[in-house]
């Protein structure tokens, strides 16, 4: 399967965070791993990719964050969804669920034209 280009996924990247926590708090590198799995092994977003989003996301209230001590007593800033994050979360779901079933229709009708043999000079 071909990788997916960045443009593809900016704009979108809050989103599948959003999606991770969702089910609950979580930390930088914890996210990217329950990303690249949930994508089994597809989505490869680096620290340096999420953390800028992350801040973001908080500069907008859509997250808030806490240090707190994991279990091998470092510390980490484990992030939460707000309400407001909840609600875009919601939201961004939302259209997500209606741009698939536009592209599916779309997408669906180009690959039977796509099939259909085309004679060159005929009428469609």
């Amino acid at each position: 399967m071909a990788q997916i280009r960045k443009q593809t996924l900016d704009g979108n990247v809050e989103t599948l965070i959003m999606a991770v926590l969702a089910e609950g708090p979580s930390y930088g590198y914890a996210i990217v791993r329950n990303l690249k799995k949930r994508s089994q092994g597809l989505l490869k977003l680096g620290e340096g990719t999420i953390y800028p989003v992350l801040y973001r996301m908080e500069d907008k209230t859509l997250i808030s964050s806490k240090w707190m001590h994991a279990e091998n007593g470092r510390q980490r800033k484990y992030y939460r969804l707000t309400p407001r994050g909840k609600k875009a979360f919601a939201s961004n779901t939302q259209q997500w669920q209606v741009l698939l079933s536009i592209m599916e229709k779309v997408l669906g009708q180009a690959g039977e034209l796509a099939a259909r043999p085309q004679v060159k000079g005929a009428v469609t």
